[in-house]
């Protein structure tokens, strides 16, 4: 099944607005360390996120590389929630 992408944009403006940087300059490929996203802004990223889609991720943090990764693991999530509904 091919990977769905229907967070990334949300993502890249949630990111582009965290850490100050425009939001054409990131692509699903840039590295978060390339962005100068230390781990206090991705946990603050998560946060931002779970309350725009209204979801709770908890406590689990995975190893997150780059923005696609982002968007992978809440795609999964709300995929994941759907299914269980």
């Amino acid at each position: 099944m091919p990977a769905m992408t229907t967070s990334l944009p949300t993502v890249i403006e949630l990111l582009a607005k965290r850490l100050d940087v425009p939001s054409d300059t990131i692509q699903a490929q840039t590295s978060l360390e390339a962005l100068g996203a230390d781990s206090l802004a991705v946990i603050e990223l998560i946060f931002d996120l779970e309350e725009t889609f209204k979801i709770q991720l908890g406590d689990e943090r995975p190893n997150l590389v780059n923005v696609q990764d982002i968007a992978d693991h809440i795609d999964r999530y709300l995929a994941d929630r759907a299914e269980a509904v």
